[in-house]
């Protein structure tokens, strides 16, 4: 967490630091789910403190072990229902 403060500038980060910051944290996303999460988490000028910077890496982390618990065969896909879908995203 330290590395992360650190690559978050000092308690705020954007672009390329917040983007780093998640792949000392241990998770590797693509460049285009690296934005949407800044845009989730970060302010108006694209800077993410470090509450926010946790606040979503415990939401990566629930939805990464809600995927994994669902990919039975761990071929990295799942299939559900919608009803299944809203149950995870609304109560996660």
């Amino acid at each position: 967490m330290f590395l992360a403060k650190a690559l978050l500038s000092g308690g705020s980060g954007s672009g390329r630091g917040g983007d780093l910051a998640l792949r000392a944290a241990g998770f590797h996303l693509s460049e285009e789910l690296c934005q949407i999460v800044t845009r989730r988490y970060a302010d108006e000028t694209g800077s993410m403190d470090f509450n926010n910077f946790i606040s979503c890496l415990v939401r990566l982390d629930g939805m990464f072990r809600a995927f994994k618990s669902l990919d039975h065969d761990g071929d990295g896909q799942i299939s559900m229902t919608i009803q299944d879908w809203l149950q995870l995203t609304m109560y996660s």
